[in-house]
């Protein structure tokens, strides 16, 4: 165990928060732990003792009052411990159990004890357990001791080591006893009277367990049991005969297999010849058939080559074939022309061109007569339309009129109807809030976690959580009943609107009947005027424009167009007769390139893609057939095989077949004899047991009543006279003396030595726990209660640190890292004190870290890593000083 890390709040004489770094004090290895008397030096290691178990030691812990005195009210009192444990990263947080003012009216609530234990895992805490009982359970075992075995052995309590010294042998054997856990040893004592009682029962039946194997034995083999021979003796001389049986059927079978395995091989070897014989007359009749195709085969080859040069003559005679075509047209669309002559051509085109620029000079007057005809029309149509929408207009505003007072009875009707809407809604929401707040206990109580602090009381604990009636709301039926209010509302207002917007609606409406609107007369008028204008300038157009012929100008568009066309025609004959041209030529290069005499040559040798790639395929075949098979004709030993005289495959089938037979006949006699050996194998080794029980119990019944008489003390056997409880607890007492006496020997300057005697002393009712102190310069042996003070502290030190060794050995050799010494160097000289701070010093030896607890100032001066504890009337603090 190591400590890295403390935080106390409202712990012992703490009223606010420490916060002790152990990591910096053991740097040193070894620290003071000083400050004025009460300052709370112990209650430091109060802290740590109660993080690790949930106790502190000695009478502290039966007066259950940790929480600070001087505590501000409401503040939880806790201890927070960092510790490596069994190698192994913790953080411990315990509060105690404490008192607090209550939340709601006067008095105090009892807040209980809690705990949260969590491991740094790939630098995360992990929590393990938030219950007292888990937690203390997993700290005994990683510590590998209980409380009381720890405060013995990592902190030497505040006097508690000398009343060890001074104690009554049975004083000390109820410590020894606590923190050596000899209880087992009771409870062998009270096995062996139990023991001895269960013995003849079972005497009885055991001779009844052999009678029966005995008999079942006889049954296997089919013979009775001799009388002059012991029952076991016989069965296992069966045993052992049908064991040799079964090694000797087992040789057989190995033989038969043996033989069996040969004939095997030879027959596969044969088999193998055969077929190798055959694959090679198989390989040897293909390459005859290959061979004999070999012209075609090479016929094929050159057709695919062919081919292959083909394939770059192909598409250049397909744009040779277009090339031609496209001339063709090109001249046949020239001879359906009338004139062919260029010339001529563009003449037409020229007159053309000017004609039907004079006929569009004219074409505005013409578009602008044409706009103002339908202009006319179009104000005639509007004059019409005004005069109907005049009377349309009156018919519509008296049937509006008529329309919105049914609108506005039906609008209020509707208003109405949302009003007492949402005065049901209203209610219902506030309904449905009061059942929600009767039901608020249960709906809280829903919400805990386990663990979890009451939002009320601030409780963790939660015995009587208070549960929901049927069909209480909670808070989404409540937003559902409030915002179906608010939507109902909305409706009401939206209906109170529409009303006041019919209303006055209607007033205007009513204002408008019988009453042409403005709109509609003004217009009128300005469709009049508008005619009249276009009347007057249509009419001097239609005079400029009498000797006009719009046609022309349609003549001599088509005139454009057919010179046009003519000369097109003539450049697409010269750019077909171009592009031929240069097509034969490429075709001619291509076609010489490819190794043809014709265009025709190279396209009768080219095949399509299907056709090429079933050629190329078929090549391919006859390659890869010809290739496997002089791979199997040029095997090793082909020639060998194929003139070799093959074995008789039926004879070795045969004589394979009745070394078969005999093997099965073999280990099936192999098998009897395996399953008779093995069923009495079983059996003699139940008789075995049987007898094994059987036989020794008279001799154990007497082994159990005079073992029992001797651990109980009552024994001559026992010079003692001591139960075997007392007896482990002197001889653990003195491997305490004997480790004891390595460190006394350097603190006391080889004066003093322990003893461990078995005598009583006076006025002591059991012996065997006695100490002595002898004394090497008067060569007596005394009393520990005739040692002065300082003398007392240094013989109970070194005795004090002789347990804990002891003590960590039983526990499994428990890894404590950090160990405190509390108290009483005040009573040493200055030469005994440096004898004491030597063997505390020595204690740092592997790494340990050595915590001294003192208020002398001496020690100061000798330890300058300190861990300083002040006291004030506000409560203690703590602080390092190095």
């Amino acid at each position: 165990m190591r400590l890295h890390r403390l935080q106390a709040t409202a712990f012992g004489p703490f009223a606010d928060t420490i916060d002790v770094d152990f990591d910096q004090l053991s740097a040193a290895g070894l620290f003071l732990l000083s400050g004025p008397t009460g300052a709370g030096k112990t209650s430091v290691l109060d802290a740590v003792c109660f993080a690790l178990y949930g106790d502190v030691p000695g009478d502290r812990n039966a007066a259950k009052r940790l929480r600070s005195d001087l505590a501000a009210p409401g503040v939880r009192p806790q201890v927070i411990l960092e510790a490596t444990l069994s190698g192994r990263r913790f953080r411990i947080t315990r509060s105690p159990s404490w008192e607090r003012a209550k939340k709601r009216g006067d008095g105090v609530t009892t807040e209980q004890a809690s705990v949260l234990i969590a491991e740094r895992v790939s630098g995360a805490w992990v929590t393990h357990s938030t219950r007292l009982d888990e937690t203390g359970y997993l700290v005994s075992r990683l510590l590998g001791m209980n409380v009381a075995q720890f405060t013995q052995v990592a902190m030497l309590p505040q006097g508690r080591f000398q009343a060890f010294l001074r104690a009554k042998s049975d004083e000390r054997h109820r410590l020894l006893q606590q923190l050596f856990r000899t209880g087992r040893f009771e409870d062998v004592e009270r096995w062996l009277r139990d023991r001895r009682l269960d013995l003849r029962r079972r005497a009885d039946a055991a001779r009844e367990v052999v009678s029966d194997l005995v008999s079942r034995v006889s049954e296997t083999t089919g013979t009775e049991a001799p009388e002059e021979t012991a029952p076991d003796e016989w069965a296992r001389s069966m045993r052992d005969a049908a064991a040799t049986a079964c090694a000797e059927t087992a040789s057989a079978a190995a033989e038969a297999a043996a033989a069996e395995a040969a004939e095997r091989t030879d027959l596969e070897a044969a088999r193998d010849l055969h077929q190798r014989h055959a694959r090679l007359a198989a390989a040897a009749a293909e390459r005859v058939r290959l061979e004999a195709a070999a012209p075609q085969h090479a016929d094929a080859q050159d057709r695919l080559e062919a081919a292959r040069r083909a394939t770059a003559v192909v598409p250049l005679h397909q744009v040779a074939v277009r090339a031609r075509r496209a001339r063709s047209a090109a001249a046949t669309g020239v001879q359906s022309l009338e004139v062919v002559d260029r010339a001529a051509l563009d003449a037409a085109l020229q007159e053309a061109v000017n004609g039907a620029a004079r006929a569009r000079a004219l074409q505005p007057r013409v578009d602008r007569l044409r706009a103002l005809r339908r202009e006319e029309q179009t104000l005639v149509t509007r004059r019409t339309r005004l005069a109907a929408s005049a009377e349309s207009a009156l018919a519509d505003a008296r049937a509006l009129v008529a329309s919105l007072t049914e609108q506005v009875a039906a609008a209020r009707t509707a208003h109405d109807v949302a009003r007492e809407a949402t005065l049901q809604a209203r209610t219902h929401a506030l309904d449905v809030r009061e059942a929600r707040l009767h039901g608020m206990a249960a709906e809280m109580a829903g919400s805990l976690a386990v663990g979890g602090s009451c939002p009320v009381c601030g409780s963790c604990d939660h015995p009587h959580k208070a549960a929901a009636a049927d069909g209480a709301p909670d808070e989404s039926v409540e937003r559902a009943a409030q915002k179906a209010a608010d939507d109902a509302a909305a409706t009401q207002h939206l209906r109170d609107v529409e009303v006041r917007t019919l209303s006055a609606e209607l007033v205007a409406a009513t204002a408008r009947i019988d009453v042409v609107p403005p709109d509609i007369a003004t217009e009128t008028g300005s469709v009049e005027a508008s005619l009249a204008a276009l009347s007057a300038e249509a009419a001097a157009l239609d005079a400029e424009l009498a000797d006009h012929d719009e046609t022309l100008v349609a003549s001599y568009a088509a005139q454009e167009r057919a010179a046009r066309a003519g000369l097109s025609a003539l450049d697409a004959l010269a750019a077909a007769e171009a592009a031929l041209i240069e097509a034969e030529q490429t075709l001619t290069t291509a076609v010489v390139e490819a190794g043809f005499a014709t265009p025709d040559d190279a396209m009768a040798a080219a095949l399509d893609r299907r056709a090429y790639d079933e050629l190329a395929g078929r090549i391919a075949e006859h390659e890869r057939r010809l290739a496997a098979v002089a791979a199997v004709l040029a095997e090793p030993g082909a020639d060998e095989i194929g003139g070799a005289a093959l074995p008789d495959l039926p004879a070795l089938t045969a004589s394979h077949a009745q070394a078969l037979r005999g093997l099965g006949d073999a280990r099936a006699r192999e098998d009897a004899w395996a399953k008779r050996a093995s069923r009495l194998s079983r059996l003699v080794s139940d008789l075995d047991t049987a007898v094994a029980a059987w036989r020794p119990l008279s001799e154990e019944l007497d082994v159990v009543t005079r073992l029992s008489a001797f651990v109980e003390g009552k024994s001559a056997d026992n010079p003692l006279q001591m139960r075997l409880s007392a007896y482990v607890l002197a001889y653990r007492l003195a491997q305490v003396v004997a480790a004891a006496n390595e460190r006394l020997d350097r603190m006391s300057d080889r004066r003093y030595t322990l003893e461990h005697t078995g005598k009583r002393g006076a006025g002591e009712t059991r012996g065997g726990l006695s100490l002595l102190v002898r004394d090497d310069w008067s060569g007596e042996a005394r009393d520990p209660a005739t040692l002065s003070g300082g003398e007392t502290f240094v013989v109970s030190l070194a005795l004090a640190l002789g347990l804990a060794d002891v003590v960590t050995q039983e526990a499994g050799g428990a890894d404590l890292d950090t160990l405190f010494v509390d108290e009483g160097f005040g009573a040493l000289d200055a030469d005994t004190l440096d004898d004491v701070m030597d063997t505390l010093d020595s204690l740092r030896d592997g790494g340990r870290v050595v915590g001294v607890v003192s208020h002398v100032a001496e020690m100061r001066d000798r330890i300058p890593t300190q861990l300083l504890v002040t006291k004030s009337r506000l409560g203690s603090a703590v602080s390092i000083s190095r």
